[in-house]
């Protein structure tokens, strides 16, 4: 309700038009004349009852008046002081006041002099104070959710924009600024920020942004890159919302918002590579869970066990492997082998069963690696039996030489010097008689004669170690304890745990010796051991041979790595693994697990 200013004029003087006098009681403001000399206010009508608020009537007004005012909102009254002494015309101002009940109500007061002395200063003043509580609640309400949406609005790094029919693109908030990139503001925004736009994604955008699609679907989203102002790439998810269409149906009106999602888009498509190429690998790649069971396999997998898309997600690893054994032992060994293999995060040859029950050979390498807080195990599965036929073949081809060459040194070389020994024991009694002084030279190089006998069965046995026919690997590791023990200086045993008959061919027996050999030679020679177990075990699943000793711990030198190489490849080419630690109460183990062939018709 607004007053005429000679009306105004009238209330100020206390007289009240009868036009207004029925409406006082009824208006939502309190007019009010207040006397400066007498520190008196006259209030019109019962505004203040209306909104419980105690008018301050009679001497003493300001003082009250203040006291009822929020402590935050104090300088309403030092504005009115300037007010009275004349060096204000107008005074406005909002502030909060206390109710009698206690609560805090916001009111707005507009008042100016209309009566002055000779010395200028204010002695009468009119105003107008109104209820504004309602309204300026709603008004802080809305500056708090704004407060709010621009703290959300930049914690979460959104850009927000937007484009209103009458044009004149806008941002919001300062976004661009954020990532680099030329805002284009202006009139020409448009085209200035398509020419921004990655060539590749231009068209895609394009479609996105086409105005009788938009304003069908009501919005669009779209990804696409953007170049800084430093020349690099960005790529930003933007999502629009049609707010105005014209009248062919054209949105010519948005609202929308960008994000930054370059982390995450390039993250996306380093695993989509990623992915691309695990499917085209030839190799099996599995991941294990924490669960122990199989969580992804890619198709090279699938292929190698014939094994349909997502039949294997969900299955244990211990059902894929060609195990003879059932029950508990079989479990426990096969989780003995992964658990070995994830540790060490080396190659292990294993046996697979395929779905039709065939098996083959397979190298898997394992590694532990952690997945959203989980620790879980990827292996890299490559089939082997193809390599593994060719290396059997060229190690069959070379034993079969160095067997060649053993029996020629046995049965031609050695045979030929034991003729020789013969011939000269026989003619020695003679030349002993006729030439008594050439007998010694005679005595000796007999002995020569049957050193060099000696030296060459040693090195016809050394090519051909193991012969299936002097009772194959078991017997040689017999002679090696035998041979090694010597004078007795150090104890060599040989243990056998044999649950089923030992199948394996003459190539791979002379492998297992040799890297026997090695082992107690070690351990003989710089270890200065004095115990030594030969041990020999043998399942359906696997045979082990290991080497234990208590002796000293050696420095390796170039010559024991070369000799540890050679010692994993003898093991590699037999399909086993090898592994040589310390032990606890001092000394070595040398052992080396191989899967066991299946048995001919199984």
């Amino acid at each position: 309700m607004k007053t005429p200013p000679q009306d105004a004029e009238r209330l100020a003087v206390g007289e009240v038009p009868e036009q207004f006098a029925a409406l006082l009681p009824t208006a939502d403001c309190g007019f009010w004349r207040f006397d400066a000399l007498r520190d008196e206010i006259q209030w019109f009508g019962e505004w203040c009852d209306a909104v419980d608020i105690d008018p301050c009537l009679g001497p003493g007004h300001t003082a009250r008046w203040a006291a009822q005012i929020h402590a935050e909102d104090g300088l309403p009254i030092a504005q009115f002081r300037e007010l009275l002494a004349g060096r204000l015309e107008t005074y406005e101002a909002e502030y909060r006041l206390r109710t009698r009940a206690g609560a805090w109500r916001w009111v707005l007061t507009r008042a100016r002099a209309i009566e002055r002395g000779a010395d200028g200063r204010v002695l009468r003043v009119a105003g107008v104070t109104l209820d504004i509580d309602a309204r300026k609640r709603a008004e802080l309400q809305l500056r708090e959710t704004e407060a709010r949406l621009e703290a959300a609005v930049w914690g979460t790094q959104i850009g927000v924009w937007e484009n209103p029919p009458e044009g004149g693109f806008r941002w919001l908030n300062d976004w661009c600024r954020t990532l680099d990139i030329d805002p284009c503001d202006g009139a020409d925004y448009s085209e200035c920020w398509r020419a921004q736009i990655h060539p590749d994604d231009r068209a895609r955008v394009e479609q996105a942004w086409d105005p009788f699609k938009s304003s069908r679907a009501g919005h669009y989203v779209v990804e696409y890159r953007m170049r800084t102002r430093a020349g690099r790439w960005h790529w930003i998810h933007e999502r629009g919302k049609v707010t105005s269409r014209d009248a062919d149906g054209r949105a010519n009106a948005y609202v929308g918002v960008c994000m930054d999602i370059d982390a995450r888009k390039r993250m996306e498509l380093a695993l989509q590579s990623q992915a691309r190429i695990l499917e085209t690998m030839r190799e099996g790649v599995v991941l294990i869970g924490a669960g122990g069971r199989i969580e992804y396999v890619n198709p090279a997998f699938e292929r190698m066990l014939g094994a349909g898309p997502g039949a294997l997600i969900g299955r244990r690893p211990v059902d894929l492997l060609e195990a003879r054994i059932h029950g508990r032992n079989r479990r426990q060994a096969v989780e003995r082998l992964l658990r070995r293999a994830s540790a060490s995060g080396g190659s292990r040859t294993v046996l697979l069963r395929r779905a039709d029950h065939s098996h083959f050979t397979a190298e898997v390498v394992a590694v532990e690696i952690a997945v959203d807080g989980e620790t879980k195990i990827a292996c890299v599965i490559q089939d082997v039996t193809e390599r593994t036929r060719l290396e059997h073949e060229i190690t069959e081809v070379a034993h079969a030489e160095q067997r060649r060459l053993g029996a020629e040194l046995h049965d031609g070389l050695g045979q030929e010097l034991t003729g020789i020994s013969l011939l000269l024991r026989a003619i020695v009694p003679r030349i002993a008689v006729a030439l008594p002084q050439s007998a010694p030279q005679l005595d000796e190089i007999i002995v020569h004669v049957n050193k060099a006998i000696d030296s060459t069965r040693r090195m016809a046995h050394g090519l051909a170690p193991v012969s299936l026919g002097r009772g194959g690997l078991i017997a040689a590791l017999e002679a090696l304890a035998q041979r090694m023990r010597g004078d007795g200086a150090v104890e060599v045993r040989l243990r056998l745990g044999l649950r089923c008959p030992l199948r394996i061919d003459e190539a791979s027996a002379t492998h297992l010796y040799l890297i026997a050999q090695e082992a107690v030679t070690r351990a003989c020679g710089p270890a200065r051991a004095r115990r030594v177990t030969i041990t020999l075990r043998v399942n359906r699943l696997f045979f082990t041979l290991a080497v234990v000793d208590d002796g000293e711990s050696v420095e390796a030198t170039a010559t024991d790595e070369a000799s540890l190489r050679i010692l994993h490849y003898r093991a590699g080419a037999i399909g086993g693994s090898l592994r040589i630690q310390p032990r606890r109460q001092g000394g070595t183990r040398v052992r080396c697990v191989c899967p066991h062939a299946a048995p001919t018709g199984d």
